[in-house]
């Protein structure tokens, strides 16, 4: 295939720990063959700052056209989807980079839930369901109608989040020193994963200026080694996340009317792509509910759904 006798469209997925790029070679009957894809660094600006954020976005774009083969070149179009892109002025000021930078025609920027949403249901509607770092439900009814639930953060929320569960690990860990709560195997495991000798010595590790949400989210890893061991309070932890990501869930199915006529479900986040247990139990509580979704998607590269929605764009420009 001659490349340069197609368009090139891009897709990015930028998310709070990775960012992935896709370059793929799109035809006029929009049918799309990905030639490049390229990874790069955190790029949520709200976490990482403007500068590094532009950086990973450029340096994953790099890196997709050099595993084509190709020099960087300006495309057709681009779609950014963004963590930490949900208000119109983080958007803005992504799509004000990608013009000044001169990377596409035409950019359309997104929050990365809608490229997961894009890459992991049949026709881009349905409900993204995001569990990693963070978590939020996202989705879209045949309507075009958008709804949310979750994504407030990590002070207000990220219910079912690796930080959350890591945070209520060290919660609990509190509770058995103070006498207010059941002694955890939790406590031994994340004081020797830290090298840590006293419990209270969690404090000053938590409260640390420069400690990364990532990096507390993934002691999550030993909440769920220690609910294998058999710990009540790690059962309990996952229960609770369990229980919070299905209500994200139920919120956005209410909101968008899709009781009736079921959805598709498209999950990502290191939580519910690498805890296979835990996505068995979120999917029987659901069932629970009542809201057994129609169809279920992991999605562990939500870059194929930015070029989709780049093409989308193409289309209707």
């Amino acid at each position: 295939m001659n490349l340069h006798s197609k368009q090139l469209v891009l897709g990015i997925d930028g998310g709070g720990s990775t960012t992935r790029a896709a370059l793929a070679v799109v035809s006029n009957a929009a049918d799309l063959h990905v030639v490049g894809r390229g990874m790069a660094g955190a790029s949520n600006f709200n976490s990482c700052g403007w500068d590094v954020a532009t950086r990973e976005v450029q340096l994953a774009i790099q890196s997709a056209f050099d595993s084509a083969g190709l020099e960087v070149h300006r495309v057709a179009a681009i779609c950014l989807g963004m963590s930490g892109a949900g208000r119109s002025s983080e958007q803005q000021a992504w799509k004000r980079w990608a013009e000044e930078s001169s990377v596409a025609e035409l950019t359309n920027v997104v929050t990365d839930a809608e490229t997961v949403l894009a890459a992991g249901t049949p026709d881009g509607t349905g409900v993204a369901l995001i569990a990693g770092t963070g978590s939020l439900a996202f989705g879209k009814n045949e309507s075009g109608e958008f709804a949310r639930a979750g994504g407030w953060g990590y002070l207000l929320g990220d219910e079912g989040s690796g930080y959350q569960i890591a945070l209520a690990a060290m919660q609990g860990i509190a509770r058995a020193v103070d006498g207010r709560g059941p002694e955890t195997g939790l406590q031994a495991a994340i004081l020797e994963t830290l090298t840590l000798n006293d419990p209270r010595e969690l404090i000053g590790y938590l409260y640390h200026a420069e400690r990364e949400r990532s990096e507390i989210a993934s002691l999550s890893r030993l909440v769920f080694e220690a609910a294998e061991q058999g710990d009540a309070e790690a059962r309990a932890i996952l229960q609770r996340a369990v229980t919070d990501l299905a209500e994200l869930v139920q919120s956005v199915v209410v909101q968008l009317s899709f009781s009736d006529d079921g959805y598709a479900l498209a999950l990502t986040g290191g939580i519910l792509l690498h805890q296979r247990d835990f996505r068995v139990s979120l999917l029987e509580r659901l069932r629970e509910l009542k809201l057994e979704p129609v169809s279920i998607e992991c999605v562990d590269d939500a870059s194929l759904g930015a070029v989709r929605l780049a093409i989308n764009g193409l289309k209707h420009a």
